[in-house]
């Protein structure tokens, strides 16, 4: 394709004059290497559990890559009553387990059984997970970042230790409008948690406290229009608690949770068929509490960046004859251009004007 050919695919036509026919080293010195092994994330948890499943890395030439998932292994959640719930096969290497209502009186564990070995985690028995008290958002000044908090409280004088996820979906829209003309306008993207978000209740105030787990720039494109975040929180452990804490801090210094990982980091799951062999992960049992939808306004936090999206003005001189085409780069007028959203709204999402 020639030049003039690559300058006219990005350009929206408006109207034509005159008519003719966008891998990091690693390196970390006093670390046992390890390869192959399995790697769980996840929470038995009421109603659906959702756990992933993937393999470390081998750290033969000393980078480190994507997860490599594994997509065909049979999971379950075993009660200790003999109950058994067979999970959904989902993509990514994520398996969804429907358990219903916990049990706070029986233990449950998860098995796994892949091509080559069987796993399982300890029997546990459910923490009682209390309620979120309130999810909330502040900003202290023009160019100053949003700040989003979790506020909860523990059991009546217990030391409790959390985890929370979190769904985000937001709304964007193309720089120009030219949704008249079949060019998408609204798009809607959205994401989940991947850092690991950890607290215990040693500090609280009149029986309640509250962490950090967003902060947003406020030119950040999830808040031009409209922005929700649902937050689920999981009483933890306090093994577990540690166990992530030390995955989150192997992370910080690696640059990933798939990150080359110190076969120190070992959590409650053991391979049946092979009791020697290592494996990543930590499963704990515990009831989830769920907030209503946090939605944030554009109109009240975003500053946008700026962007250039005049008209252009350009003359394509072959002859005969010459013409002239004034229009938009497509990324200004079409909102999949600028973004990895969809024009396809999310499940009860709600007009951005009638929130403030």
């Amino acid at each position: 394709m020639n030049n003039e050919k690559l300058k006219m695919k990005n350009i929206i036509y408006l109207s034509v004059f005159l008519l003719c026919g966008c891998i990091t080293e690693y390196n970390a010195p006093g670390l046992e290497e390890v390869a192959d092994i399995l790697v769980v994330e996840g929470v038995i948890t009421d109603d659906e559990t959702v756990i992933t499943l993937s393999c470390s890395m081998n750290l033969t030439d000393k980078k480190y890559y994507d997860p490599i998932y594994i997509y065909n292994a049979d999971v379950y959640v075993e009660c200790d009553d003999g109950t058994r719930w067979d999970a959904e096969n989902l993509y990514n290497g994520r398996y969804l387990i429907k358990t219903g209502q916990l049990d706070l009186a029986c233990k449950y564990r998860l098995k796994i059984e892949t091509d080559k070995h069987e796993y399982c985690s300890d029997f546990l028995y459910p923490i009682e997970t209390p309620e979120i008290d309130s999810v909330f958002w502040s900003k202290r000044a023009l160019r100053e970042p949003i700040m989003i908090y979790v506020a909860t409280h523990p059991q009546e004088n217990e030391l409790m230790y959390f985890r929370w996820t979190y769904n985000e979906d937001w709304e964007y829209h193309s720089f120009v409008d030219l949704s008249n003309d079949g060019y998408p306008h609204r798009c809607w993207s959205s994401a989940n948690s991947r850092d690991i978000l950890l607290s215990s209740a040693e500090n609280t105030i009149f029986g309640q406290f509250a962490e950090t787990i967003i902060e947003m720039p406020p030119s950040d494109r999830k808040l031009s229009v409209l922005y929700r975040i649902t937050v689920t929180q999981n009483a933890i452990s306090k093994r577990a608690h540690d166990y992530f804490a030390n995955i989150k801090k192997n992370a910080e210094q690696m640059g990933s949770i798939f990150a080359p990982t110190p076969s120190e980091l070992r959590g409650n799951i053991v391979c049946i068929t092979d009791p020697s062999m290592p494996v990543i992960g930590y499963i704990d049992v515990s009831t989830a509490t769920q907030k209503a939808q946090l939605y944030i306004s554009g109109k009240n936090v975003y500053e946008k960046p700026y962007r250039e999206c005049g008209l252009i003005l350009y003359d394509y001189d072959v002859p005969p004859p010459s013409y002239i085409v004034q229009g938009y780069h497509r990324i200004c007028v079409d909102c999949t251009w600028d973004g990895d959203g969809i024009p396809r709204k999310p499940n009860n999402w709600p007009d951005y004007r009638d929130i403030n």
